[in-house]
């Protein structure tokens, strides 16, 4: 594998950087100023490679998405068993670690900004589309085993989808509420009574 240039390094060091600044003071407070003073270089530094404040958190997003993927491919390597693929895929977004929380606090933060920000609702949709696709096609590789439902594996994996975000919403706002654990059993219980026949 080559190695990366310095120029590679450093904005990949810049959107890391931004990632933790991001998660832990959230969007509003984060400026390029406090991102420069987080990396100790010159705001020039974060300049040249991200104009704005919205580029910057577009391409931690980017990261942090890219990230949650590799996870969940690592999570899926070698299961056979759609349904359990399924379940996985759920488990994978469980903030239960350190990185999850961020990534999950990243994705809340583009969230909330995206429905002001044209430019970040398009790479949201983009982000989000994409994984729901990909819900989408396990459900129909299951449906061909005729011992599960025949839903509309598009509306399926739209609420599963959506399930899994609010429940990683709560288990990052109100960790009393909702534990890691509970949304893992809600997931598998979900999956195993809305598909397979009784």
């Amino acid at each position: 594998m080559p190695r990366l240039s310095v120029e590679e390094l450093r904005r990949g060091e810049i959107i890391n950087a931004a990632i933790l600044v991001i998660a832990r003071d959230g969007y509003e407070a984060t400026t390029m100023r406090g991102l420069a003073a987080e990396l100790q270089v010159s705001t020039g530094t974060i300049t040249h490679w991200f104009a704005t404040k919205d580029q910057v958190l577009g391409a931690a997003l980017q990261e942090a998405a890219e990230r949650v993927a590799r996870r969940i491919d690592a999570a899926v390597e070698g299961i056979d068993d759609p349904l359990e693929v399924l379940i996985r895929l759920g488990e994978a977004n469980v903030p239960d670690t350190p990185e999850a929380i961020t990534e999950q606090r990243v994705w809340t933060e583009l969230e909330a900004r995206a429905a002001r920000t044209p430019a970040l609702a398009e790479r949201y949709a983009s982000l989000y589309d994409g994984w729901r696709r990909r819900i989408e096609r396990v459900v129909k590789e299951l449906q061909q085993d005729e011992t599960f439902e025949p839903i509309d594996a598009g509306l399926w994996a739209l609420t599963y989808a959506t399930l899994i975000d609010g429940l990683a919403l709560h288990v990052l706002l109100h960790p009393g509420a909702v534990a890691p654990e509970e949304m893992r059993a809600v997931l598998r219980e979900y999956v195993r009574t809305t598909l397979v026949r009784p």
